[in-house]
């Protein structure tokens, strides 16, 4: 238990330095996309947008990840080329 708190605040006080400004790292794999609009509606930063029926994103990411990790064909990565591993909270619930 502890562990995961110390971890928890390690990660965030690592990445709040990075998280100040925006990223335009966010990439989407266009062959990739089906269009379901699932990462549009959950960005809070309104930063990815449908074009002909296909996901494009601005420079106004967040690296919060939720695009990332509710993806079903994995078409959008931060890091790499490609996804690895999908998480979200109710995984570890």
């Amino acid at each position: 238990m502890y562990q995961q708190i110390a971890g928890l605040f390690g990660q965030r006080l690592y990445f709040i330095n990075k998280t100040k400004q925006y990223s335009n790292k966010l990439h989407i794999n266009s062959e990739k996309c089906i269009g379901c609009n699932k990462c549009v509606a959950l960005c809070p930063m309104k930063n990815i947008e449908l074009k002909n029926k296909v996901a494009v994103s601005g420079n106004r990411c967040t690296l919060c990840y939720r695009c990332v990790n509710h993806c079903p064909k994995q078409a959008i990565t931060l890091l790499g080329k490609r996804v690895i591993e999908q998480s979200n909270i109710d995984k570890y619930l």
